[in-house]
């Protein structure tokens, strides 16, 4: 384990990881400060399978702002993923474990495809009390899975990105009075990852600010 200073101002540890969850272990990145006490906690799902390197940096800046992140390894199926994340999430709520406060309400933090895990894990699980998804369109079942979760999400798009569809995501925002819309007018796909050819720096610059900012505003205090 190491310790990396950067962008917000806590000293943290972060590593390759093995969750026990019931009869299996189930592996990840996760990334938390270094100090004593229970703290907020975030779920990064997407836009792989297994966290890509942009998505560990994202773990490392969420936790040089005092929020645990931990982005499991999941596969290509959903019904797969739910069963993991729920695993993981019963985990992270364990109220004897050392660094997380999931026990009083989680979040989730979802690129790409990854909103449909998310979208699922919120019905499924009345502790998640937050999502932040990036570049995911909300389709119809999708949304259906949102309004029935009702958590209070941020959506992030680009109409630049032609792998995501904004006007359809818009066109649920009605059944959604839960979830705030945020949309550039530019910006290709993978605008928020630093290894895609459509890295775009001010919109990564922006989305950090934006996701810190709303799950340090959401999530429940350190204990």
């Amino acid at each position: 384990m190491a310790v990396q200073t950067g962008e917000g101002k806590l000293d943290i540890i972060y590593h390759t990881t093995s969750v026990p969850a019931g009869p299996r272990t189930h592996g990840g990145y996760l990334s938390r400060p270094t100090y004593q006490g229970q703290f907020p906690t975030v779920l990064i799902l997407g836009p792989n399978p297994t966290p890509t390197s942009t998505v560990k940096d994202f773990c490392r800046i969420l936790a040089r702002h005092g929020i645990a992140a931990l982005a499991p390894d999941l596969t290509d199926s959903h019904d797969t993923n739910l069963r993991i994340n729920n695993a993981v999430a019963s985990f992270l709520k364990d109220p004897t474990g050392e660094w997380s406060n999931a026990q009083l309400g989680y979040g989730v933090l979802a690129f790409g495809a990854g909103i449909f895990d998310f979208a699922r894990l919120g019905a499924s699980d009345g502790d998640v009390v937050a999502g932040v998804t990036v570049g995911g369109t909300v389709d119809d079942p999708a949304a259906d899975l949102m309004a029935s979760a009702g958590v209070r999400s941020l959506s992030i798009l680009s109409r630049g990105d032609e792998t995501s569809d904004v006007d359809e995501s818009l066109s649920h925002s009605d059944d959604l009075p839960a979830t705030t819309f945020v949309v550039y007018p530019s910006g290709d796909h993978g605008f928020w990852d630093a290894s895609s050819e459509g890295y775009d720096d001010d919109r990564y610059t922006d989305v950090v600010e934006r996701l810190v900012g709303f799950f340090t505003d959401s999530l429940p205090e350190r204990i």
